[in-house]
């Protein structure tokens, strides 16, 4: 494989997303890694959990941070053509991880790690602390002996052959489009092989081993004093709060969020919030723009979006006499990833300034039409019933919505009209 310019993180013009990314082998101090990077900007290392490869990192996610930050994703030990240590555990991958750091010279990077992930991030911080700039825990145990462990039931879907259960794991029953994006995202990437029941038994091995508290490292959470974000879905069945909350105890100066109505894949289902979140954590939260220059970004914004759906529009139904599933993802994932980062710039522009509400009831309300974009090619586990209803029903509110917040900036009302695909907007600027 190819290698590009690791020192100056140089990506090919043809990647329109980390699923085009190209496949890279790092060579290591602790043996090869494999990874991929995209974006520009800061580097962000995202840390994978529980019998999970790289490909389980939502493109639509990681193509919003990549907005803002140089992302590296990569294969945990064992995983792919990633070498695996003597003894795999939450430390050896960790030290794996610090590794990789040191190999793409990336100095003292941000760092995220969800569930598994966000164990190997922890040690990493306490193993490496001079490799983390700042730290966001993603559904993350404490590894001091006091976790709430998930049942049996729920560890099993995890990486059974029922994609219900599995679903259920990571969203609320409620949030079947969501699950179904998460699907139809993934779907983006180039096939990739499963990893081994071998690796994910020794990962389990790992995982108890922290939650049983006989990680040494995992009882020295005290010692991580890098500014640390904690995040989870209150509802998450994998991980209960309540683990969170101690992780947060134990770090000193770490701040928790909640997301209401999500649940272990939060991340992915509230994705435009969280990734400004993660924005402003890393960055700094952005200044709010007045109402003037607020209008003009929007209107330039508009007509770019507008554009992005026509030819979405366009490809989909030339692509449906003889459709292919990875095609029609990468056509979603394009429009769905237009569709955000007009979303997350209102948040930069307006998401604190005196049209907060209604920036945020709109920009939750296209995220969910961002959502259904996305659901089209990943209904196959399993199919959401009625999808094009509540499709009609959620564009209906957001024109509701969009209108509201046009008046507010003094625009006039939005004209639509209707087909038996979508709804789509015939703009007013």
């Amino acid at each position: 494989m190819a290698s590009p310019n690791v020192a100056s993180g140089s990506i090919p013009k043809s990647a329109n997303s980390v699923a085009d990314a190209p496949v890279i082998v790092a060579n290591t101090s602790d043996g090869n890694v494999v990874y991929r990077v995209y974006g520009h900007g800061p580097p962000l290392v995202l840390i994978m959990g529980y019998a999970g490869s790289m490909e389980v990192w939502d493109p639509h996610f990681v193509d919003a941070l990549a907005r803002n930050f140089r992302v590296v994703i990569f294969d945990n030990s064992g995983i792919g053509a990633t070498t695996k240590p003597r003894k795999l555990s939450i430390d050896s991958m960790a030290d794996q991880t610090s590794a990789l750091i040191g190999a793409l010279h990336l100095r003292s990077p941000d760092v995220l790690g969800w569930s598994m992930g966000s164990m190997i991030a922890q040690a990493l911080a306490i193993r490496h602390p001079g490799q983390i700039h700042r730290l966001i825990l993603c559904a993350t145990y404490p590894g001091s002996g006091d976790t709430i462990r998930p049942s049996q039931k729920d560890i099993t879907a995890l990486t059974g052959n029922d994609p219900v259960a599995a679903q259920l794991d990571l969203f609320p029953a409620d949030q079947d489009v969501a699950a179904a994006a998460f699907s139809g995202s993934l779907a983006a990437y180039p096939a990739s092989s499963p990893v081994s029941p071998k690796i994910i038994a020794s990962q389990a091995s790992a995982i108890l081993a922290w939650w049983g508290g006989s990680d040494t490292t995992g009882q020295r959470a005290d010692r991580i004093h890098v500014p640390t974000l904690i995040a989870d879905g209150a509802e998450d069945r994998i991980d209960n709060l309540a683990n969170d909350r101690e992780v947060a105890k134990q770090i000193p100066g770490s701040r928790l969020v909640a997301f209401s109505d999500a649940g272990h894949g939060f991340l992915f289902q509230e994705g435009a919030s969280f990734t400004n979140l993660v924005r402003s954590f890393l960055l700094g939260a952005p200044r709010p723009l007045s109402l003037t220059a607020l209008r003009h970004q929007y209107k330039s914004g508009l007509v770019k979006l507008t554009s992005a759906g026509k030819t979405w529009l366009s490809k989909l139904e030339a692509m449906s006499k003889k459709p292919n599933l990875r095609d029609v993802a990468r056509l979603d994932l394009s429009f769905s990833d237009t569709l955000s980062a007009f979303d997350e710039n209102l948040l930069s522009w307006g998401g604190s300034g005196p049209l907060r509400r209604a920036v945020l009831a709109y920009v939750n309300a296209q995220e969910e039409g961002a959502n259904e974009v996305l659901a089209i090619g990943g209904q196959s586990a399993p199919p959401i019933k009625n999808l094009s209803k509540t499709s009609a029903r959620n564009s209906q509110r957001i024109e509701k919505l969009e209108n509201s917040f046009r008046k507010d900036l003094g625009l006039s009302p939005l004209k639509v009209t209707t087909s038996t695909t979508t709804t789509t907007y015939s703009f007013v600027p």
